[in-house]
């Protein structure tokens, strides 16, 4: 399988239409995780994998138990899924950490147009995503604040 849907999907494959309803409820309770990986080129030589995890949170089992596998890949897309991370998040996060190229990471990536989409927004350098602060002139600095809560 390709990804954590495929496998899923492949599953599927092996049991009659009859069994499934009684599978996907015993994946949805038992599965813990699937982790995916491809190896891509390095720029220093080498493979390095690119990691697809998905963890079997309380949404991700209910997706399973109702058969949803294309909800659990936006989940995971949208990080509604605690913990787990789609091919593009990782080869994103290689292709920043200058350890893949930008072309073997859009030749192995499930939907090159959303690996393009997060390594131009969420990938940003700090720069992008923070606006300048101006000097404070008065020079507070507010690195003393203490905030006393009562103890219940």
């Amino acid at each position: 399988a390709n990804n954590s849907y495929h496998a899923l999907s492949r599953i599927m494959s092996f049991y009659t239409p009859e069994a499934r309803p009684a599978l996907l409820a015993d994946l949805g309770a038992g599965l813990r995780a699937i982790v995916s990986q491809r190896l891509l080129r390095a720029t220093a030589g080498g493979r390095i994998p690119a990691v697809e995890v998905m963890f079997n949170t309380k949404l991700v089992s209910e997706m399973i138990e109702q058969g949803d596998f294309s909800g659990i890949r936006e989940a995971m897309e949208k990080s509604m899924a605690e913990g787990s991370q789609t091919f593009e998040q990782d080869i994103a996060r290689l292709i920043t950490a200058g350890t893949i190229t930008r072309e073997e990471g859009l030749a192995f990536a499930d939907s090159p147009t959303n690996l393009m989409w997060r390594l131009q927004n969420d990938m940003a350098p700090p720069s992008r995503l923070l606006p300048k602060v101006e000097d404070n002139e008065d020079g507070a600095t507010f690195t003393e604040i203490m905030f006393d809560a009562p103890r219940e």
